[in-house]
């Protein structure tokens, strides 16, 4: 890696240890209204934004409400351990860390809208790591389309092809090697992902985040 002038990170998954949350919100709000989520629903979320999984979910269910008072439903049920549960996964400050010392620039790629990821981040001692913060909750595209990496790597002021991207999702793996990223997945049971796919996705494969994974031949 030693073109990369920049390392971006995804929060749910990758350095969070937080996609638990996620799979009591849909079991909350399936339930109160008497629906069973197909089998593929994390994955398929798992590929939007927060506004296109709201879609998505009154599309696929047919329901009335708005994405609003879906999103706040949502929000509303995250909020608590967000705030206060939350934790990082295994070494993933160290790796943040290594990454900071190495003097790479330091981004965060997430889906999460900033009233989740504020006080997650800030709780595990990672609210100021980071000189880039891109949420596809406010950015036209989500994680699955590569514009989203083309605008990281220019508010870093670096290019994609100088970057090397961290995801536990394949579809956000494969749309930051298309913008011409480096990838670096890594292994979520709860994310539902396609062993293949994973691989096919990642230059490296981790099973867990590991600071070593700078020193690493590609």
């Amino acid at each position: 890696m030693k073109n990369i002038k920049a390392a971006v990170f995804d929060l749910d998954g990758t350095l969070l240890d937080s996609m638990y949350v996620w799979a009591e919100v849909d079991e909350k709000f399936l339930k109160k209204r008497g629906l069973q989520a197909p089998d593929d629903y994390g994955t398929e979320c798992s590929k939007r934004s927060f506004r296109e999984i709201a879609l998505y979910t009154i599309d696929l269910f047919g329901l009335e409400e708005t994405p609003e008072e879906i999103m706040e439903e949502w929000m509303e049920l995250a909020r608590t351990e967000y705030r206060e549960k939350v934790h990082t996964k295994p070494f993933a400050v160290q790796t943040v860390e290594k990454a900071a010392a190495l003097g790479l620039k330091t981004a965060v790629c997430t889906s999460l809208p900033k009233e989740l990821y504020e006080p997650a981040l800030k709780n595990n001692g990672l609210g100021d790591k980071f000189s880039v913060i891109v949420s596809a909750d406010s950015h036209d595209h989500g994680k699955s389309d590569s514009r989203i990496y083309y605008h990281t790597a220019g508010l870093l002021g670096v290019l994609p092809c100088e970057c090397v991207f961290f995801d536990d999702v394949s579809a956000s793996l494969f749309a930051a090697k298309k913008a011409g990223m480096i990838t670096v997945g890594v292994i979520d049971p709860l994310s539902g992902q396609n062993a293949e796919e994973m691989k096919a996705a990642s230059d490296i494969l981790l099973n867990t985040l590991s600071p070593s994974v700078f020193d690493m031949d590609i």
